[in-house]
């Protein structure tokens, strides 16, 4: 599975009217069709083009039902406090991603909680 990278740091937030923003670092590249797949659990994975999978690590309880329901976000790149980029992005709502988290040292905020 190391076709896929880890975007542990983003950002999640709401606009005024609504509309989705995901801040990730700036990427080197230009993303090619992008789109989000995401079961509304703990990790959505980014296609940013055929060859670069993101895992947005870690989505947190409180938005993953807007998310969920969404039919596009916006995802900006920033680079230190600048802003490289922003794009509109499709997200594609599925039952189930078919990875196995823990084989890519992943786990859940239930598991995360209960270490706690």
């Amino acid at each position: 599975m190391n076709e896929y990278v880890t975007e542990k740091k983003f950002v999640v937030a709401e606009g005024d009217d609504g509309e989705l923003y995901i801040f990730i670092s700036a990427k080197s590249d230009t993303p090619s069709s992008p789109q989000i797949i995401y079961d509304g659990k703990d990790h959505a994975i980014f296609v940013r083009n055929n060859e670069q999978k993101i895992i947005l690590d870690y989505i947190h309880p409180e938005v993953r039902e807007k998310l969920r329901h969404a039919s596009e976000v916006i995802v900006v790149e920033t680079l230190l406090d600048n802003i490289k980029d922003s794009y509109y992005v499709e997200l594609k709502a599925v039952d189930n991603i078919p990875v196995d988290w823990g084989k890519i040292g992943l786990s859940t905020w239930d598991e995360i909680a209960s270490k706690g």
